[in-house]
């Protein structure tokens, strides 16, 4: 009996002290949601912010009047909890909800600190967040900002933004319809080997004017530069360049160029610039090895020498055919030392039909130089074909000139004076 009454005054005290603790949770829980109903809170609000706020929250909430739109942010996935006070603080003070989980949402806070930014333009910015970073903002506000002013142009498409992006960044004086209508129209010349994205708005001013021309022969023409009349716009050429420097009708030779010579003594007429000359003299003897004899007939001239003969040609011929035949003074390749007449300059010799030629065709780019004025290419280079006519650009170029089959005048536009070109430093796709 002593036994049980011992058990009874152990289990009795803890028995108590739970009921008198469920007891006071009870009705702390019944004393608060009386508070929060006297407060203008319905059963349905409560039952909410039971769930939604800890405590010490809902404590908060049973001393202000009641404000429906706390509960609405709670649920907002965008609901930031160390802001509570704020957000109850705002409410009663009169802001809306959208614009208190706006005021205190990280990324809202790290775009409006972005360049370009626009609040107009946030509920955008929302739809595409990212992660917070201020460069995530940056990318955000301009892919919002720049695709509402690409979508202004008629030829717009979505999918292709990165790609108008580039092409701003390379003429940023574009305006954006400018700018979508090029990216756009340009896939027109998507399968044109030699497209220069630069010449665009030449290869379209020249299409317009010339419909019946195909794509690609708009893309060789404007290369070329015969877009315009010969010995129209001319411009001194890059002499930087050195040996691959174009001189045509359209690029001249400063006034007073004066390249360094060496003597081709022994290997037939006058002289070269140098390397030119020991690559000309390089390929005669190889030649002479394979049975074929070659010599220099006309290489280097003075710019006196090619005044003289462009005039000798016109009152002989008329300046139409001397144009055809012969280059105006500054404009001749003979004036750099890089070019050479060989064995011949003379259309009824027919060099064309001999082994020297046909030597030359085959193993020229071997020593550096290139047939210059091909058959058929009198459009594109303003001169006849000149089977006898060489020209010295390395052993590099010539050998993807020759392999190419196209005229100096595309090669260089395309391979070395291209920014898009990476080989002449342009970017790398």
């Amino acid at each position: 009996m002593e036994k049980k009454n011992s058990k009874l005054k152990i289990i009795l005290p803890v028995v108590l002290a739970v009921i008198v603790i469920a007891g006071g949770a009870a009705w702390y829980l019944t004393r608060t949601e009386t508070k929060l109903g006297r407060a203008g809170y319905d059963k349905a609000q409560i039952a909410d912010i039971k769930q939604l706020f800890s405590e010490e929250e809902q404590k908060a909430l049973t001393e202000v009047p009641a404000q429906s739109g706390i509960i609405e942010i709670a649920k907002s996935d965008r609901y930031q909890k160390e802001h509570f006070a704020d957000y109850l603080k705002g409410l009663g003070e009169g802001e809306n909800v959208t614009d208190l989980l706006h005021n205190y949402d990280p990324w809202v806070i790290t775009l409006r600190a972005t360049d370009g930014y626009t609040e107009e333009n946030l509920d955008l910015y929302l739809y595409h967040r990212q992660d917070g970073t201020a460069e995530d903002a940056a990318y955000t506000v301009n892919y919002i900002n720049m695709s509402l002013l690409y979508s202004k142009s008629p030829d717009y498409d979505g999918k292709r933004f990165e790609d108008y992006e580039k092409y701003r960044a390379k003429r940023p004086d574009k305006t954006p319809e400018e700018i979508v209508a090029h990216v756009e129209h340009a896939k027109d010349y998507a399968n044109e080997k030699y497209f220069i994205d630069e010449y665009f708005e030449k290869y379209e001013a020249y299409r317009a004017k010339n419909p019946d021309k195909s794509l690609e022969e708009v893309v060789r023409a404007v290369n070329a530069g015969i877009d315009k009349p010969f010995y129209t716009e001319m411009v001194n050429t890059d002499t930087s360049k050195g040996y691959l420097m174009i001189v045509n009708k359209y690029n001249k030779l400063p006034e007073g160029y004066s390249p360094k010579l060496e003597s081709l003594s022994g290997y037939g007429n006058g002289s070269m610039e140098p390397t030119a000359a020991a690559a000309f003299r390089k390929m005669v003897d190889a030649g002479k090895e394979a049975g074929v004899s070659l010599r220099s007939l006309s290489p280097y001239r003075s710019h006196s020498l090619q005044t003289w003969q462009y005039q000798f040609w016109v009152d002989a011929h008329g300046q139409e055919m001397a144009d055809r035949e012969s280059a105006r003074p500054g404009s001749s390749e003979h004036e750099t030392g890089l070019a050479v007449d060989i064995n011949t300059a003379v259309e009824e010799s027919h060099f064309e039909r001999t082994p020297e030629y046909a030597w030359l065709i085959k193993n020229c780019w071997k020593y550096g130089f290139i047939l210059r004025y091909l058959p058929d290419s009198e459009y594109i280079t303003g001169y006849v074909y000149e089977p006898w006519h060489y020209r010295y650009v390395g052993v590099e170029h010539a050998e993807k000139i020759m392999k190419l089959g196209i005229t100096y005048e595309e090669y260089y536009a395309y391979y070395i004076n291209n920014p898009d070109y990476p080989e002449t430093g342009g970017p790398v796709e």
